[in-house]
């Protein structure tokens, strides 16, 4: 009984990481809040392989982790998205409410775009759930990638180096491209690789060892916001490699 709950208690820190997440999101510490999605995608991590290790797999398991990626990969970066179109310098409307109650209510509707994210990684854990195929490869962009590209990007902006993108990226129409660019690589059928397994070839073989060397690169240099690169850098290498797979074809 204690080994069968191992799985389930990361997935709980898993599921409590991306509610802590939200939560500093929502008072605009996004360092803080992006930490806490971070933890979240580690535990989500271990809470699969001690499953296998266990050998303790269960449908149970199964529905905890997507629940579970739902609020750390999916709800998290979704509320980050919404506070960046805040920081976009949006300003709330007042609209008169006189049914049931009355009332007036105050909202930025730029913020709701942010909830399409949460929307699209629905689909894509959905997606993972019933495709049985996902064996050694990922079929679109996995969801902790998407979370962790929207939950660096406040850092990057912020570094001295990229502080010149930030009216271009912060800005409604960078914010609203960038979220449909990531829901549609979250649910394509591009074929892109993992560390699932390394039995898939001598080219998924040097693309993961670059991606490995390449990322704490861009941390040291550029901070928790260099996660924000090497999502991208993971994205560019999976065109690299699709180019080189229809050339040999």
């Amino acid at each position: 009984m204690i080994k069968q709950s191992v799985p389930h208690f990361f997935t709980s820190l898993n599921l409590l990481s991306g509610c802590f997440s939200i939560y500093f999101a929502y008072i605009f510490q996004f360092e803080t809040a992006f930490i806490f999605l971070l933890a979240g995608v580690f535990f989500d991590v271990w809470d699969g392989l001690l499953a296998r290790l266990l050998n303790v797999e269960s449908q149970l398991g199964v529905q905890l982790d997507s629940m579970a990626d739902m609020i750390t990969s999916g709800l998290a970066p979704g509320i980050i998205l919404s506070q960046l179109f805040v920081l976009a310098g949006n300003h709330p409307i007042e609209i008169a409410v006189g049914w049931p109650i009355n009332t007036v209510v105050e909202f930025i509707p730029w913020v709701f775009i942010g909830f399409i994210l949460p929307l699209g990684a629905a689909f894509r854990l959905a997606r993972f759930n019933l495709d049985g195929s996902q064996i050694k490869n990922f079929i679109g962009l996995p969801t902790p990638a998407m979370a962790m590209f929207f939950g660096a990007l406040p850092l990057i902006v912020r570094h001295p180096d990229f502080a010149f993108l930030k009216p271009v990226l912060i800005s409604n129409p960078a914010l609203i491209m960038l979220a449909i660019l990531f829901i549609v690589l979250m649910n394509t059928n591009l074929i892109l690789f993992s560390f699932k397994s390394f039995t898939t070839g001598t080219v998924d073989l040097v693309l993961r060892i670059l991606i490995i060397v390449v990322a704490p690169v861009f941390v040291v240099f550029f901070g928790l916001g260099g996660i924000c690169l090497a999502v991208l850098f993971y994205l560019v290498l999976n065109l690299v490699k699709i180019s080189i797979l229809k050339i040999g074809n």
